[in-house]
């Protein structure tokens, strides 16, 4: 039998509809793009904001009506949090929250089979187990691991402790067999990944850092990056032993949220913008040609415009080299769905000045790159035949020449919009160019 997927949302979200096709392909179905003629289409939602709820019901209405005839399977947040609502769409069968996603195949077969509803999402509040599932990989040249699920954070806005329930963190001999399996395959880049990646080992007796060493350690990992982390982690220790491993590429997605520390203790993010100052500086220190990445919400509720312009303040400030911009949504359940909400009006203008603020730093980062020799991992051929990837500091890449799953020293020479045109360095730069 056939079966689609359509993922919404987060990497981690990208990271379990990987691991879920994977286990589907094992039981042999037929994985076929999403929209095209299948027995299951599978949904993996999001209800970070209201968006990820309207698109989530508007994929599950699109695989209806392409095949009438199938099922549709709703996994992921939105189905934890609201799955008899998901399961009275037409088409839906299956709701299938964060806990038990290895019965997917099963249960999408006896929905195909019974055309029975069946709401398998269970309580993940109680969950203190992490649930194995394959590594997220692509096109044999970087793999993601999720190693750590849930949040105990309760930040004021956010509803994903309530569907990723508490904080587990896969067990380190897991994760390096994976890796050491992965390697010898031919991946060359991992990704550490989680909900709350800085919490991992909290539960278990370790850390992230003893875990970034020890993949490190391995033979075939030529590169680690991580996934999004809080300020907080980023103490004299954390950044001295990063530092020490040339395999962790030189870029942080540090969150940030907001750079005003009224709006910080109204989103309950428990750091000041002082202390994420202090973490960026610690850092800097150890690794000064790190990228700083981040991202931001844009008018939370009673944020004033002096709040903002403290934010856009901060942010030039730190000159992160990249930044993402979310609008707030409001989501019922959490403390801040209390508050009095913006006019979406304000919420617009203040995203799209922050939008453009992100985009002259991620520019003025780039060009600060140029005329310097990086390594990049080149992932696939764009549509002037060039080589594309990304050098360890996250700065997509192009190139005339080189190979598909080859880390290759590049020097960087001119930015065209938010990609850097470089030449592969060495002997073979002349070669490539010919």
């Amino acid at each position: 039998m056939r079966v689609s997927f359509c993922t919404l949302g987060c990497k981690v979200n990208q990271y379990d509809t990987e691991s879920m096709m994977s286990l589907f392909a094992e039981a042999g179905w037929d994985i076929v793009d999403f929209g095209e003629e299948c027995e299951v289409s599978l949904i993996n939602s999001c209800t970070v904001t209201a968006t990820g709820d309207k698109k989530t019901r508007q994929m599950a209405s699109r695989a209806h009506t392409k095949n009438p005839e199938g099922i549709v399977i709703v996994a992921g947040c939105g189905a934890q949090k609201a799955a008899e609502e998901m399961l009275a769409l037409p088409g839906v069968y299956v709701a299938l929250g964060n806990k038990n996603r290895s019965l997917a195949p099963e249960l999408a077969a006896r929905a195909w089979e019974t055309r029975e509803k069946h709401n398998a999402v269970g309580d993940i509040m109680k969950e203190r187990v992490f649930e194995e599932l394959p590594a997220m990989t692509d096109g044999r040249t970087r793999a993601t691991l999720k190693i750590q699920d849930g949040c105990n954070r309760f930040c004021s806005y956010c509803i994903i402790p309530f569907t990723r329930g508490p904080v587990r963190s896969r067990q380190p001999e897991n994760v390096l067999k994976e890796v050491k399996r992965l390697a010898a395959e031919g991946f060359m880049e991992f990704v550490l990944t989680g909900i709350h990646l800085a919490s991992y080992g909290r539960d278990i007796e370790t850390d992230l850092i003893a875990i970034i060493e020890r993949v490190c350690a391995l033979d075939g990992v030529k590169r680690v990056r991580l996934g999004s982390l809080e300020p907080l982690i980023l103490t004299e220790d954390f950044c001295a032993r990063c530092a020490a491993q040339s395999k962790v590429c030189r870029q942080f997605h540090i969150s940030l949220q907001s750079g005003c520390d009224s709006v910080l203790a109204r989103m309950n993010r428990r750091y000041t913008a002082d202390e994420y100052a202090h973490g960026i500086e610690t850092l800097r220190k150890y690794m000064p040609e790190a990228a700083v990445t981040t991202d931001v919400i844009a008018g939370f509720p009673g944020e004033t415009e002096e709040e903002h312009r403290k934010t856009l303040e901060f942010i030039a400030r730190i000159a992160f080299a990249r930044v993402h911009v979310f609008p707030y949504s409001r989501r019922p359940g959490t403390k801040a769905a209390e508050l009095i909400d913006l006019p979406k009006r304000v919420k617009s203008a203040r995203a799209a000045e922050l939008i453009e603020l992100g985009r002259r730093l991620e520019h003025a980062y780039i060009d600060s790159a140029l005329g310097s020799v990086q390594s990049v991992l080149l992932e696939q051929e764009d549509a002037s035949g060039r080589m594309t990837g990304y050098t360890g500091t996250y700065i997509h890449t192009a190139v005339n020449g080189g190979s598909h799953g080859e880390i290759v020293d590049v020097k960087l020479l001119k930015r065209e919009g938010e990609t850097a045109l470089g030449e592969i360095a060495g002997d073979s730069a002349e070669s490539a160019n010919e």
